[in-house]
């Protein structure tokens, strides 16, 4: 049965995500303001925004970690992995037994469980660390660690929260290429929050472009297929996509400072987006 937030005015088939004027409030904070989408099963979708615009609150709405005050969020059948900002490890856990935890929360038996956390393991790359503690690790290994544990229950959505944004810059562009090559070959359902251009275009299929906070879709953009080939990462339709996406971004922010009276009187300027 598909999870929802409100009466669903349609079928949602597993895999897809449907979202009609979803909206979310704090108190006083307006953190989501009627949202439309729909993301379609084995869909590799980013979230870009500025900082605080609501793109977490969103993808929490998503995978029912919120709920909406207005509108409809609904995700159809299928298991959900998560991967957060911080890899969450427990420090007197292994690797294994770490990646293993939500099937040990599950009830699986012990056995099974460790079993398909050796596998998950694998599909990142981490079999040589399995035994060690998370504080045996270097950064890059405990994301690893965590988006196997994300991947251990065999997700049909993946739902990543900027996994990778405290990495250097060679290592996360490392693990966006494993990330994407998980996706190309197992095609769960991606949706990624992120601040980079770069990384949003290279990863999904599509970009979300979201306002300052409350979060509206201020642009829905395809991604070039050329932008998924690691060796084009100077080309021109990557850069194209990379400038039609920073323009709708500084648009959005532009238009959010107009409407509360902070609009700068000066022209652009020019510079990097």
């Amino acid at each position: 049965m598909p999870t929802t937030d409100a009466p669903t005015p349609t079928r949602v088939e597993p895999g897809e995500i449907r979202l009609v004027a979803a909206s979310r409030t704090f108190g006083t904070v307006h953190a989501v303001a009627a949202v439309d989408a729909t993301i379609a099963k084995g869909s590799a979708t980013a979230l870009l925004g500025p900082s605080g615009c609501g793109k977490t609150t969103l993808l929490r709405m998503m995978a029912s970690l919120e709920h909406s005050d207005r509108g409809t969020v609904a995700r159809g059948a299928g298991a959900v992995g998560l991967c957060f900002q911080e890899p969450r490890l427990l420090p007197w856990r292994t690797v294994v037994e770490n990646v293993a935890l939500p099937l040990e929360l599950a009830g699986v038996a012990r056995d099974e469980r460790l079993a398909r956390a050796r596998e998950a393991i694998a599909r990142v790359r981490l079999d040589d660390a399995a035994s060690r503690f998370p504080r045996e690790l270097s950064g890059g290994m405990r994301m690893r660690a965590s988006l196997a544990r994300a991947l251990v229950t065999r997700p049909a959505y993946l739902f990543l929260d900027e996994p990778f944004g405290a990495l250097d810059e060679v290592t996360r562009h490392e693990l966006d290429e494993e990330l994407r090559g998980l996706w190309e070959r197992e095609r769960f359902t991606l949706v990624l929050v992120t601040h980079s251009v770069p990384e949003a275009i290279y990863l999904a299929e599509r970009v979300l472009v979201f306002s300052p906070r409350p979060a509206r879709i201020v642009a829905d953009l395809p991604t070039p297929a050329i932008a998924r080939d690691a060796a084009t990462w100077t080309s021109e339709a990557l850069a194209n996509c990379a400038r039609d996406t920073s323009t709708a971004l500084l648009g959005g922010i532009r238009a959010n400072m107009r409407s509360s009276g902070r609009a700068d009187s000066q022209g652009p300027t020019g510079g990097h987006a």
